[in-house]
């Protein structure tokens, strides 16, 4: 088993967010910790995140200074953003994009991160899943994870 894992901000979210199945997400980076396992992600997750948070103040869900600390609580716990300029991870994210017909090539670049890495990418994206499942056996989602400990 690899000692590094990539995880999408789908996922990477939930464990700043109190959302239904957040508490499977803590476990899940908990076990990492444990393991000394290393979060990776591309630059992207940043923008992701920060965009994602962003919605909640325009949406009321969540005040401005509310999505502030989450976002810093966010950054702290310790994933490693790869700042890769190998334009590789690009091409190898639209070949993914294309091949599973994807509507768009971000998500494909956690893949070919994963891919370079040679570790499992870990999503709670299910829209996602239900595209790509089982079609690579490294990518995983977080109800692998409920699976294991329940």
């Amino acid at each position: 088993m690899s000692d590094t894992v990539v995880v999408d901000t789908s996922l990477a979210l939930k464990w700043v967010l109190s959302e239904a199945d957040s508490s499977i997400a803590i476990s899940l980076l908990q076990k990492w910790n444990t393991e000394k396992i290393e979060v990776i992600a591309p630059a992207l997750f940043t923008y992701e995140a920060t965009n994602i948070l962003y919605r909640q103040v325009v949406t009321g869900r969540l005040t401005y200074a509310e999505v502030k600390k989450l976002l810093t609580k966010l950054f702290s716990i310790g994933i490693s953003l790869n700042f890769s300029h190998h334009k590789d991870i690009s091409m190898q994210a639209m070949e993914f994009a294309h091949r599973f017909g994807l509507p768009a090539a971000y998500d494909a670049h956690y893949l070919a991160l994963a891919e370079r890495e040679q570790c499992e990418y870990w999503t709670a994206d299910s829209r996602l899943w239900n595209t790509i499942g089982g079609k690579i056996t490294w990518v995983r989602r977080l109800s692998d994870h409920q699976d294991i400990i329940h």
